[in-house]
């Protein structure tokens, strides 16, 4: 086995986990296929890719245009597998990975799926089918196949940490690849009810959308608080590393990463995520790591803000309810990969 396709495509959540198998995948020659969405990131990483065709099959207006473009798409990958000739191809979910896993099953290639969440995506679940082997995240994720392998997240190596604490609390604010557009409004209006001295000795860093940067960041301002705000961190681990608190989204990649740094974390599952996977990875994350989980459709912003001053000036986390104990054997992407292989 020499030759890996990796397929990604449209969210973090699908091209992290790929992006870092990629790293680990040194000694074999690694082709990343994703799409138009994610292309202009991989660029600037320098990474080696293709963009593909991809069709998203809804049931509308569009659906034939869609399915012609599927068809196409197929016929594209078929090419491409066939020039280039991989040993393995591993589809990391979402619609990007449909062609390409159809077209390696068309001309008999090994196939690895990968799922992310604690319940595996519809898409995951059809392309299973067709799939030697399903590597899942979490040991009891719903949905999967009786062909599923543990082999937890792959994550991203870490990069130069730089500490750069103060005497300041730092909390970290993140929403996901893309940034959290609720984080942008409810934070500003949280710390509105922090005593000022409070205030003064906070650092806000936050990932926010490009287009909330300058409104939040004058909301920030109007409050004199000290903050960094940021559409993407390139060095997350930087700013888990530093943070005292971490408030962020729920997906798979980001809980792997932030159980590495054992730091306390207010979590916000989103709540439209297919099959409220978000909900299930926290509850997942819950079981072994010290956390709240709140629903942003039922919350008090003044009872977030005491939850916020315990945790950070006064100290008080939450306690490890119970741990959870599996009796079912992590196997590494690598290995697994070698097992399909032979």
């Amino acid at each position: 086995m020499n030759k890996v396709f990796l397929v990604a495509g449209g969210s973090g959540g699908h091209l992290f986990p790929a992006l870092s198998l990629f790293e680990q995948l040194k000694d074999y020659d690694t082709l990343i296929l994703t799409d138009k969405r994610t292309e202009k990131y991989l660029k600037r990483l320098g990474m080696k890719y293709r963009k593909i065709i991809t069709a998203k099959l809804k049931i509308n207006f569009f659906l034939v245009f869609n399915l012609l473009k599927l068809f196409l798409s197929i016929l594209e990958n078929i090419a491409i597998i066939i020039k280039r000739k991989p040993d393995i191809i591993i589809g990391f979910g979402g619609y990007t990975s449909i062609p390409t896993i159809i077209a390696a099953k068309i001309l008999n290639k090994k196939i690895i799926i990968h799922e992310q969440n604690a319940v595996m995506g519809k898409t995951n679940r059809m392309l299973s089918k067709i799939a030697d082997i399903v590597a899942v995240t979490f040991p009891k994720t719903k949905f999967a196949p009786k062909n599923s392998v543990y082999t937890g997240i792959p994550l991203r190596k870490k990069k130069k940490i730089s500490n750069f604490k103060t005497k300041k609390k730092r909390i970290f604010i993140v929403g996901g690849s893309q940034g959290a557009k609720i984080f942008s409004e409810i934070f500003p209006e949280v710390l509105k009810n922090f005593d000022k001295s409070l205030l003064k000795k906070l650092i806000i860093v936050q990932q926010a959308r490009e287009d909330d940067l300058e409104e939040i960041k004058k909301k920030y301002q109007s409050l004199k608080v000290e903050h960094k705000i940021e559409k993407f961190f390139y060095n997350i681990y930087e700013q888990y590393y530093n943070a005292d608190l971490i408030i962020c989204r729920c997906g798979a990649s980001t809980l792997a990463e932030i159980e590495i740094f054992s730091k306390p974390c207010l979590l916000f599952p989103l709540p439209s995520s297919m099959n409220n996977h978000q909900y299930y990875n926290a509850k997942e994350f819950e079981k072994n790591n010290s956390c709240f989980i709140f629903d942003e459709n039922n919350l008090s912003v003044k009872s977030l803000s005491e939850k916020i001053e315990n945790l950070i000036f006064l100290g008080k986390k939450k306690k490890k309810l119970y741990s959870v104990k599996n009796n079912i054997q992590k196997i590494s992407f690598i290995d697994l990969m070698k097992r399909v292989a032979n």
